[in-house]
């Protein structure tokens, strides 16, 4: 069986780890690749990509595992195994990706490739479910959080892309006469705009929903409780 991991930095915990690993058919679409998983009693997962010359598909039922530190994902199909194993250290999260399909080429590289993109994604998600949950009352549609402030923003927009499964929508957040807005298209945060009531300011973001973070906000100037919704999804 061909194995590969990867180490991603990780600022979260096993219950946090454990959180998200428990919804397999939220977790799997934010995967940067197609992931999906069809419910019912046997969930069906379908995974594939296109990575330069090659492409990549894979589709089975799934059984997971807890056994802290460690979340284990098994693939079963007719083309063979698939296993992707996510552990919670410290400060980094090991994933592995192994695979065992007879007649498979450069199987190396694809699991790399997944391996690769499963740990970021599980990380991030990970770490913004567990940091915004505890704070959010409410619906991920519609909630309120108190004492925002901006280092939250990146754990936001990903805690309202992991639990209502949309890859573009319009997070509006108020608090008082204060105002803000935040663009996400397909899985790409755009912008962020922000009505302090004395002035408009708009700032550009463009990067990946996975790849932001806080310093893509921290130029804003929020402060208090704010209630938080979709307006466009």
């Amino acid at each position: 069986m061909e194995t590969r991991e990867a180490r991603v930095p990780f600022r979260a915990d096993w219950h946090s780890l454990l959180g998200v690993s428990a919804m397999p058919e939220k977790l799997f679409p934010t995967f940067p690749y197609e992931a999906r998983v069809d419910g019912g009693e046997k969930p069906l997962v379908k995974l594939s990509f296109r990575r330069f010359l090659t492409r990549f598909s894979f589709e089975g039922s799934l059984d997971f595992t807890f056994n802290e530190p460690h979340v284990t994902y098994i693939l079963k199909g007719l083309r063979g195994l698939l296993i992707l194993s996510f552990a919670a250290g410290d400060s980094e999260l090991l994933a592995r990706a192994s695979a065992g399909i007879p007649g498979e080429r450069s199987l190396g590289k694809k699991l790399d490739f997944i391996a690769k993109g499963s740990a970021l994604a599980v990380a991030r998600m990970a770490e913004s479910h567990g940091i915004t949950l505890g704070k959010a009352l409410g619906s991920p549609e519609d909630f309120v959080i108190g004492g925002l402030e901006p280092s939250l923003l990146p754990h936001i927009v990903r805690y309202v892309r992991l639990h209502t499964g949309e890859r573009s929508f319009l997070l509006e957040g108020k608090g008082g006469c204060d105002r803000f807005t935040i663009t996400v298209v397909d899985d790409l945060v755009e912008r962020m705009e922000h009505d302090s009531g004395s002035g408009l300011s708009i700032t550009e973001i463009e990067k990946g929903i996975l790849d932001v973070d806080e310093v893509d906000f921290e130029g804003a100037e929020l402060q208090g409780r704010y209630r938080i919704r979709i307006l466009r999804s």
